[in-house]
């Protein structure tokens, strides 16, 4: 499980269909001080998160192709929980 914050949306015109009708959203990760780490990731929104918001990312893969149903989606990570502030 990954610490992150929402810093924007993803947007394709052409995508694997195992994710039509998934809002798609830009993470950065965060470290133990709440600073940005690493590079951005994309991952399935559940929740509704919004713009800047802070949130706990599954990297389990198994999981997210089980959300879009496909067994052979490219969707690695998804957003399991909005953190309260």
């Amino acid at each position: 499980m990954i610490h992150a914050q929402v810093v924007g949306k993803a947007v394709a015109t052409a995508k694997h269909p195992s994710l039509n009708g998934f809002k798609m959203l830009l993470c950065q990760q965060l470290d133990a001080e709440e600073k940005a780490s690493g590079t951005p990731f994309v991952a399935i929104d559940l929740f509704g998160a919004g713009m800047h918001q802070k949130v706990f990312v599954s990297t389990d893969g198994i999981e997210a192709r089980g959300i879009v149903h496909d067994d052979h989606s490219p969707a690695r990570m998804f957003i399991q929980g909005v953190i309260d502030s």
